[in-house]
C-alpha cells in the first residue's frame, strides 16, 4: 500500500523537511502557505485537524457530485481545515499539492 502513495509521502516528506508542514503535538498538520489567499482576511496557513467525524465530513461533501474527484478532494481539505470551501478554492496552485497529499494519503 505504500507503493501506492509513494508519491504523497514523497511529497509530505519534503515538505516536513523544509519546513513547510509541521506535526505539532496535538497530531494536528500545520502546513504555511507559500502564498496567502488574498482578500479582507488572508488565510497564511491551514492547520489540519487529526481527527474529523462523519458528520462534518457529509457537511463539506453537500452538493459535491461522486465523480467529481476534485471536488471531494476540495471538501475533505475543507472537512480536515476548518476553512469553508472557497478559501480551499481560493490557494495558488504552488500550496494545493500539499493539502491534496494529505487528504489523499490520511484518508
Amino acid at each position: 500500500q505504500r507503493e501506492s502513495y509513494k508519491d504523497q509521502i514523497e511529497s509530505l516528506v519534503d515538505a516536513v523537511a523544509n519546513g513547510d508542514l509541521v506535526l505539532n503535538e496535538d497530531f494536528s498538520l500545520l502546513y504555511k502557505l507559500k502564498f496567502d489567499t488574498g482578500g479582507e482576511e488572508p488565510v497564511k496557513e491551514l492547520k489540519f485537524k487529526p481527527r474529523v467525524n462523519i458528520g462534518t465530513l457529509q457537511r463539506s461533501l453537500e452538493g459535491v457530485k461522486t465523480a467529481d474527484a476534485d471536488g471531494r478532494i476540495t471538501a475533505y481539505i475543507a472537512a480536515l481545515t476548518g476553512q469553508p470551501k472557497g478559501v480551499i478554492k481560493a490557494l495558488d496552485t504552488a500550496d494545493y499539492s500539499i493539502p491534496q497529499s494529505i487528504v489523499v494519503f490520511f484518508l
